[in-house]
This record gives structure tokens, C-alpha cells and sequence, in this order.
């Protein structure tokens, strides 16, 4: 078992957080402390999480979470973007991690429920 630090997964998820935070620098205060917060605790979830499921033995339910937190990341954005708080590129270099991150959980759990040979 590889070191959850070490793994293409977490590495994106790092890099998600450090976008997320220069995101939510230069949205206003009333939105920071509500969007941003959201937006910046869902993101260290999905880091914790994948160190939980790296650890654990039942992969699939911290996966599920990691999703979870995933979509409620890209609806955040979204809204942000919508309302011409982030620019359109912005917003598309987060969707580009979260998809990554996303493709690969779900790959993880797909090999974590697959019939031992």
C-alpha cells in the first residue's frame, strides 16, 4: 500500500485546494464566508478521504463520500461562475481537477470491488 501522500489522486486533490483557495480570495466577504468556507472545507474532505480509503479495507464508502464532495465542489463553482465572480477560465481549470479526481476515484472503487483473482 502506497503512502496516500504519494498517490496521483492526492496530488490532485492538493492541487484542487490551492485553486480553490486563490478562487475564493477575490470573491466578496458575504460569499467568502459562506461559498468560500463550503468550498474550502469540501476540498480538505476529499484529501482526508482519500487518505481514509487508502488505509481502509472497505474502500468504496469514503470513495462515495470523496464523490459527493467532488459534486458539491463543482456546483459551488459553478454558481460562482455564473454570477461572474470567477472567470471562465478559472472555473475551467478547477473542473479539470475535479473530473480528474473524480475519474480516478472512481476507477479506484471500481478495482476495490472487483472480485479478487
Amino acid at each position: 500500500m502506497a503512502l496516500h501522500t504519494e498517490l496521483e489522486i492526492h496530488m490532485g486533490a492538493e492541487e484542487l485546494l490551492g485553486v480553490a483557495l486563490l478562487l475564493i480570495r477575490n470573491i466578496p466577504r458575504d460569499l467568502k464566508q459562506v461559498v468560500g468556507a463550503k468550498i474550502r472545507d469540501e476540498s480538505l474532505q476529499v484529501m482526508v478521504l482519500i487518505g481514509r480509503a487508502n488505509m481502509s479495507k472497505d474502500k468504496r464508502p469514503h470513495l462515495n463520500q470523496l464523490l459527493e464532495s467532488i459534486w458539491i465542489i463543482n456546483y459551488l463553482l459553478r454558481a460562482l461562475a455564473n454570477m461572474g465572480l470567477i472567470s471562465k477560465g478559472q472555473h475551467g481549470r478547477a473542473m479539470h481537477l475535479t473530473a480528474s479526481i473524480g475519474r480516478q476515484a472512481n476507477a479506484w472503487k471500481k478495482a476495490a470491488t472487483a472480485p479478487a483473482t
